[in-house]
């Protein structure tokens, strides 16, 4: 036991001295010449930095048990390689050859490679999808229900900022305005752009998750995880989501990522199925985006204050479920 929680901290420590190295690099990079970057290329930066976690968790997976994984899926696995590679040489290289046409190029990678790796598992020769919990008929139902419950959270969490700042009607209008295209937006998404959700969802839930679990505790271990996902937005709060407000932007990302983590783990637990995870983290973008509130925030401390505790508020009840109790991770931990 002792030599495998060893492995686990090691497994732990350099997944998230890779990530952050290649994160922070890349934040750099673009911090040089933000100046002379518009809109489109920024939130391409964001796009990017989607596929980090995922990228440094499979290969650090193929390095593992590269004699012991499925043909169909490790072709999977070195496809996606392939997308983060292109996608990283199309945003460095894009920034000073072709900017006007970055955010094209990298949506079109993204397109084809989110199809090309959509058909593997919807195909799932052998049910080895299973080996990184992307099994679509898994516990469906529990996926759909849960999709249903992110959604009703955040029209809640919607108009209760409508109350406080005083736009309650205006408010319902508009988080009812983005709930009628909302359903064509996820199913096309799904099709054409989960490879990005896939790169967060793989590495912070089905890597980093139950290894800080066994580690922390199923609670304490989803918290530390929050915390460290809402540092590793670090640059995008400087560049792109806050740029006139970052360090609030940074304080309400790690609340926010805790908080919201908290759902995460709980869906990821109740399910095993990273679809969960991947859908819930699409509508929320999907959402945000919908209503401009993704990027240019402008954030005050009343705003920050109140944003966090209404997070905290619908969030935090489900640190209390069963499925944070126990110690078994077997299901979820992928290997």
């Amino acid at each position: 036991m002792k030599i495998e929680l060893v492995r686990i901290k090691n497994e732990i420590v350099v997944f998230l001295l890779t990530t952050f190295v290649i994160t922070f690099s890349m934040g750099i990079l673009m911090f040089w010449v933000y100046k002379h970057l518009d809109k489109d290329i920024m939130s391409s930066f964001g796009l990017v930095q989607m596929l980090y976690p995922a990228l440094v968790a499979i290969i650090l997976i193929i390095i593992h048990k590269k004699d012991n994984i499925h043909r169909t899926l490790s072709n999977f696995l070195k496809i996606y390689i392939v997308l983060c590679i292109l996608s990283i040489v199309v945003l460095i290289g894009g920034v000073f050859i072709f900017p006007k046409y970055v955010s094209k190029v990298l949506n079109i990678l993204v397109y084809i490679f989110s199809v090309i790796l959509f058909s593997l598992i919807v195909n799932n020769k052998d049910n080895c999808f299973e080996r990184i919990n992307m099994v679509f008929q898994k516990n469906f139902k529990k996926v759909l229900i849960l999709c249903l419950a992110f959604i009703g959270i955040q029209f809640l969490i919607s108009i209760i900022n409508g109350a406080f700042y005083g736009n309650f009607i205006e408010s319902i209008k508009k988080s009812i305005s983005i709930l009628g295209f909302l359903p064509f937006n996820v199913l096309l998404s799904i099709l054409i752009s989960f490879v990005i959700f896939f790169g967060e969802e793989l590495g912070w839930r089905g890597y980093l998750q139950p290894r800080l679990q066994i580690l922390f505790g199923k609670r304490f271990g989803v918290i530390v995880l929050g915390i460290i996902w809402g540092i590793w937005h670090l640059p995008l709060c400087f560049m792109f989501y806050s740029p006139k407000t970052p360090v609030y932007c940074v304080i309400f990302h790690i609340f926010y990522c805790m908080f919201i983590g908290i759902f995460f783990g709980f869906a990821y637990m109740k399910t095993g199925n990273l679809w969960s995870v991947i859908i819930i983290h699409l509508i929320n973008n999907s959402m945000a985006l919908t209503s401009n509130n993704l990027s240019g925030i402008v954030f005050t401390p009343k705003s920050l204050v109140l944003n966090i505790i209404i997070c905290g508020v619908v969030f935090l009840p489900f640190i209390f479920t069963k499925e944070y109790n126990g110690e078994n991770l077997e299901k979820i931990l992928l290997h």
